[in-house]
């Protein structure tokens, strides 16, 4: 079974042995875990207690014994959620923490996967009125189904409309075909001939300049009102050359 997303929420390699054990079982004393799992008795309790605080099993007790059960395994969703929420809560008192800069400007380097969701999630994080893209459609060979499935929807959802030029190549032909049947997003497609080697996205104050490769994705967030009124311009060039 895969077990890396109950990682990714927080669960510890022992946790998610108890807790799988568990939910093959209606319930099961410390012990019998314990010799299932080949953890310590002094551990198990502890990994129990854990999970406890968690609120991802629970415990009855008969005859004085305590027995333990795993919650349904919707209370992970529960959890996730509760998680989200804290670090919400605590954004503001972070915010503080922040130094001021005196610079006008920023650059932020961002790898791998998800370095390229964390500068989407900008985009959708801050809201502009406009987003624009110049695209080689590689998009759909690293993360297709985040972009589609999840990103694009919240995209719409906020209203953030989308002016994109994309490579006139089979990829980018691909790529602009699912692009056309989205609301509030335009596309058009380089001349023959001419092609952008990377993605440049400019939105607000933003520039991020990112390759898409399945290898070694990553990107270069730059935030600076000056650049960023600069690649526009360049956007709008390429825009008024482009085809429909």
């Amino acid at each position: 079974m895969e077990t890396e997303h109950l990682r990714e929420i927080g669960l510890t390699d022992n946790e998610i042995r108890v807790y799988l054990e568990l939910l093959k079982k209606e319930d099961a004393l410390a012990s019998e875990l314990s010799n299932k799992t080949n953890i310590n008795r002094t551990l198990i309790y502890q990994i129990l207690n854990n999970l406890l605080k968690k609120g991802i099993i629970s415990y009855v007790i008969k005859n004085n014994v305590k027995y333990f059960k795993a919650s349904h395994p919707s209370r992970l969703l529960d959890f996730l959620k509760e998680r989200e929420s804290n670090i919400k809560n605590l954004i503001p008192e972070l915010l503080n923490l922040t130094a001021p800069s005196e610079k006008k400007y920023s650059v932020e380097l961002y790898e791998g996967k998800e370095g390229l969701k964390t500068i989407l999630g900008d985009i959708v994080r801050t809201k502009p009125k406009e987003w624009l893209d110049i695209t080689s459609g590689m998009t759909i060979e690293v993360l297709q189904d985040y972009v589609i499935d999840k990103w694009e929807k919240q995209r719409i959802k906020a209203r953030i409309k989308a002016r994109i030029i994309i490579n006139d190549t089979d990829t980018g032909r691909k790529r602009g075909k699912q692009l056309e049947k989205l609301k509030i997003t335009e596309t058009r497609y380089m001349p023959k001939g001419l092609m952008s080697p990377s993605h440049i996205y400019v939105y607000g104050n933003r520039v991020a300049i990112t390759l898409w490769v399945k290898n070694f994705p990553f990107g270069i967030l730059i935030k600076s009102q000056e650049i960023a009124d600069r690649f526009k311009e360049f956007f709008e060039w390429f825009w008024k050359i482009a085809k429909k």
